[in-house]
């Protein structure tokens, strides 16, 4: 169920009436129920998985992880759907294993690590209830893809859920909005122009491959980010505060700081539970960086061109981290390191979309066709230029903490005039696009 389309309106809309009638001591039930019939969707033969997995979670925190044994054994047994369907045949290369991978099962599967984790080094105290701990996990806003939530993020929230106000409301319709206009006018208008040219890559003109590779970081950002915000905004109009997930990404002036924008519950995750923890194995920090940043490549997929994304990210990040340890100053203003940054993830992000390792090199040579650039049939590549300065013109104003501001300063009358103008929008370009594609991130 995509929150950008009519199943989940008619989803919403049941569950509000539920939510707003029901005693509050049914609420778990009600996050439960909705969530499970929100997974189930999509696949119910796989609505099992999460059970399992929290249930494993549950007995193990409750009963085994009173060292770190037995939370290695917990957390292998909680990888082991994640390994099967998503890396068994990368890792043995065959194609033995042709199921569909269940959706979110990397978010699912980071949540219930950091949970045991966090109950074994006394971060957070077991949780003795399982209803709670499985809303924790299944709470549908958040549970195909993301923000990865720690527990002590939710869990509280969830024992005791603010009573939300009017302008809570208000704020929390207004990120909702921002984020199905990101998506339906940004990500899926640009993946029109995104698609084709990594199909085909050698038989596309160099223009169409300029707007190609402008439009993807485009496109991937706002449909990641769009998503996320409307899981904020979801969560906020029941009084439930999900932490930030992304802050203007492409305005930072280094990889690393793109990194600490980018994503930010997954490379969080990472720096506490992966790039931490193996730093009692492998002392130089340059080595440990390029092994955990081929991790996140690798989660983003199990593929070479994924683990080279991942790879050469590693080698920015620890190239960046060497020249500041050594105190070796960068020379260019600010807004010269921006735009680096920008084209640097953007070309990395080649290997990020393309379908295969070849399919990448077919992508990098049709720079050659630089020296071939006309600008015949330009008018047609007018429209995704047009969207891609939009969205670089209006990116900084793209925050959570700007958008509340913005909902406090603005009067009520021309917010709603603001929010009709976006939906009505949002409407027309989703009915003559055919309606709107499934998110990025739900392959993750």
């Amino acid at each position: 169920m995509i929150f950008s389309t009519l199943p989940f309106l008619y989803f919403f809309i049941v569950y509000t009436i539920i939510w707003f009638l029901s005693p509050s001591k049914f609420r778990i039930i009600i996050i439960i129920i909705f969530s499970v019939f929100f997974y189930g969707f999509w696949n119910w033969n796989y609505v099992v998985l999460p059970v399992v997995l929290t249930f494993i979670a549950y007995i193990s925190t409750n009963y085994f992880v009173s060292n770190k044994k037995n939370l290695t054994i917990s957390i292998i047994f909680v990888l082991i759907p994640l390994i099967y369907f998503k890396y068994f045949n990368f890792i043995f290369n065959i194609e033995l294993i042709n199921l569909p991978i269940p959706l979110g099962i990397s978010f699912i599967t980071f949540t219930l690590i950091a949970y045991l984790i966090d109950v074994y080094k006394n971060v957070i105290p077991k949780e003795n209830s399982f209803s709670i701990l499985f809303a924790y996990i299944m709470y549908y806003p958040q549970l195909i893809a993301g923000p990865i939530l720690r527990p002590q993020e939710l869990i509280p929230q969830l024992k005791n859920i603010t009573k939300v106000t009017p302008k809570m409301k208000i704020v929390a319709v207004t990120i909702f909005s921002i984020g199905l206009f990101k998506k339906i006018i940004f990500a899926d208008q640009l993946s029109s122009y995104v698609d084709p040219v990594y199909l085909e890559p050698l038989k596309s003109t160099f223009l169409e491959w300029i707007v190609a590779f402008y439009s993807f970081p485009v496109q991937l950002y706002c449909d990641f980010s769009g998503y996320t915000d409307m899981a904020i905004g979801l969560a906020l109009f029941f009084g439930i505060t999900l932490p930030l997930n992304f802050n203007r990404p492409y305005l930072v002036s280094s990889i690393p700081e793109f990194w600490r924008n980018w994503h930010i519950s997954l490379s969080t995750w990472i720096r506490d539970y992966a790039y931490f923890p193996l730093g009692n194995i492998v002392k130089n920090i340059y080595i440990r960086t390029l092994i955990v940043m081929t991790l996140v490549g690798l989660w983003h997929g199990a593929s070479w061109t994924m683990v080279i994304f991942g790879f050469i990210h590693g080698l920015l990040v620890s190239s960046s981290n060497f020249l500041r340890m050594r105190k070796i100053p960068n020379l260019l203003p600010k807004k010269i390191r921006i735009i680096l940054t920008f084209h640097i993830f953007s070309f990395t992000l080649i290997f990020f979309r393309a379908v295969d390792f070849q399919n990448a090199m077919d992508m990098i040579i049709t720079l050659k066709y630089i020296f071939e650039f006309t600008f015949h049939d330009s008018k047609a590549l007018i429209y995704p230029f047009i969207l891609i300065v939009i969205f670089f013109f209006t990116h900084k104003y793209d925050n959570i903490k700007e958008i509340k501001i913005f909902v406090n300063k603005i009067k009520i009358i021309y917010l709603s005039l603001f929010l009709i103008f976006m939906w009505i929008f949002s409407i027309i370009i989703s009915i003559l696009n055919n309606g709107s594609d499934k998110f990025i991130y739900f392959d993750f």
